[in-house]
């Protein structure tokens, strides 16, 4: 009988998709905000700091998407190999 490596868990936690997923709507509604005027759709995004408050949001939200992704690293790097 022949050591096999057990397979490598390659998918994203869902938690690094809860918070991935609307950093990055966030982060293209911001660039979309900052690239045309907004003003006859809706009074808030006439104002000039609100593509930038996306910005940011969508900067904390895709970094606090990267933590379950290092956790799910380092716990993995951290399993005992198959063969010991």
């Amino acid at each position: 009988m022949t050591n096999t490596p057990a397979p490598r868990r390659s998918a994203l936690p869902i938690s690094a998709w809860l918070l991935g997923l609307p950093g990055l709507a966030c982060l293209l509604g911001g660039l979309v905000l900052l690239a045309g005027d907004f003003s006859d759709v809706h009074p808030v995004l006439a104002e000039s700091g609100t593509a930038i408050a996306l910005i940011v949001s969508a900067i904390a939200l895709l970094g606090s998407a990267a933590f379950p992704v290092v956790l799910r690293h380092l716990a993995d790097a951290d399993a005992p190999a198959a063969d010991q």
